[in-house]
């Protein structure tokens, strides 16, 4: 493990960078925000003791969030490549990085079996029907490609003879 010290008002990391490195926090405090511009939601303020990255070490990718110093922010860094060896050398601290990976993990379940699909309101059900809807016309368009001629027009004079007897 290294340490690193990140100025107040810094940005550590964004959400969608790669990310290989966790970070314990020895002194100072951070912002965990999801999202960008306008979309962009404080989600959690870390401070000493606590952990950020922590998924890293256990699988490398994508940032699932950003986190900016709010103070100076002194960590502790521990890279993908030394995890394992962490673990041996420093069972204690590796031990936090996965009870918070743990933790969290438990959150996230938590929040998950709240979550109302009625109260999601009028945009989140209109999405769903137009992302629907889209589908089911690139399969209709992709089969109506595949037909012949005459499939074409058997499959018209039928429409329109059901559409009269629905009016």
């Amino acid at each position: 493990m290294r340490r690193v010290i990140f100025p107040a008002g810094s940005t550590i990391f964004s959400e969608g960078d790669d990310g290989n490195s966790a970070f314990v926090i020895i002194t100072g405090s951070v912002d965990v925000i999801i999202g960008t511009g306008k979309k962009a939601k404080k989600v959690a303020s870390l401070k000493d003791g606590d952990v950020f990255g922590e998924m890293s070490l256990i699988e490398p990718g994508p940032r699932s969030a950003t986190i900016k110093a709010v103070t100076d922010t002194e960590c502790e860094a521990s890279h993908y490549d030394n995890f394992l060896a962490l673990i041996n050398d420093n069972p204690e601290i590796s031990a936090k990085f996965m009870k918070t990976l743990v933790v969290r993990i438990r959150q996230m379940n938590e929040m998950v079996s709240k979550l109302d699909p009625k109260r999601r309101g009028l945009r989140g059900l209109f999405s769903d029907w137009r992302h629907d809807f889209n589908r089911a016309n690139a399969a209709e368009s992709e089969r109506w490609s595949k037909l012949s001629d005459e499939e074409r027009e058997a499959e018209k004079s039928f429409s329109l003879m059901y559409m009269g007897t629905m009016f």
